[in-house]
């Protein structure tokens, strides 16, 4: 998505919510409840968004809640941003949600949710490409494991070390077979141990656990698939891609000033290093 604030996702939302005039409620007051998560994990992501700036990076905190069938994957602030506008959706004070002060405002860059169904070993990423909300699936069982056979510690847990290739880039993961959960951030899983770190070869992109929780009171894993098309993952990548050539006229069609579009052209230029080369 585009790199800036929590407004431009508003503005986002507004496309896809308010263009169809059969739903009047801004947020999805009634998603699918897939399952009920009781263990998270926080993720410090780190990443370099464009290729030709190397010394520049960014970082967002991402959660991954792990319920007893189903997990998701999603950024710390949007869900919790996400959250809190429908709440106050539902108490009639959605102007003064859009209308929050900037530094009451969560920023996330990253607004995409990926759930993984672990009875299936089916995978499911929902994300935007403006002003489209997409949904495709893959088999989690496509990403393939080699074990390495160095050890280490992190966050006081014996880990091992294990290697694949996703998405055009090679990857190094750090698994701990302490905590007996087989899955990890962004769509990596499928090892004998939570995933507490994973980063490609040239650290482009860089998921490290930060904290890890037994939640008091479960959080719900939520699905919206209201007004989603569905896709194949080639062909949401292929949609990305042209987004970045596109950007000026759909912004144009969200009714945006003129500022904010050429604002807008230049912050996807510099974005050209996503975590998916293919």
């Amino acid at each position: 998505m585009l790199r800036t604030n929590f407004n431009i996702i508003i503005i986002l939302l507004l496309v896809l919510h308010y263009a169809n005039p059969l739903h009047a409620q801004f947020f999805d007051q009634n998603p699918v409840i897939l399952d009920k998560g009781d263990f998270l994990t926080t993720y410090s992501l780190l990443w370099k968004e464009d290729s030709l700036n190397r010394d520049f990076q960014r970082q967002e905190d991402m959660f991954l809640l792990i319920g007893s069938n189903y997990s998701q994957f999603v950024s710390k602030n949007y869900l919790l941003g996400s959250l809190q506008g429908r709440r106050m959706e539902k108490e009639g004070k959605l102007d003064e949600f859009l209308n929050l002060p900037s530094d009451q405002k969560l920023r996330a860059r990253f607004v995409y949710s990926i759930y993984k169904d672990n009875k299936c070993s089916k995978l499911t990423y929902l994300g935007h490409v403006m002003p489209i909300r997409f949904k495709y699936e893959e088999d989690m069982r496509e990403i393939k494991w080699t074990l390495g056979a160095d050890t280490g510690r992190l966050m006081g847990y014996f880990v091992n070390q294990a290697f694949t290739d996703y998405g055009g880039r090679k990857w190094v993961a750090w698994y701990s077979t302490e905590i007996p959960f087989n899955d990890g951030p962004y769509k990596f899983g499928g090892l004998p141990g939570l995933i507490l770190k994973i980063y490609d070869l040239k650290e482009d992109y860089i998921f490290e656990a930060v904290k890890i929780e037994r939640l008091k009171e479960p959080m719900d894993i939520e699905l919206s698939e209201r007004d989603v098309v569905s896709t194949t993952r080639q062909n949401f990548l292929k949609a990305e891609d042209n987004l970045r050539y596109d950007i000026i006229n759909r912004i144009k069609e969200s009714g945006t000033s003129n500022d904010i579009q050429q604002r807008a052209a230049k912050n996807m230029l510099l974005k050209n290093n996503p975590i998916e080369l293919k």
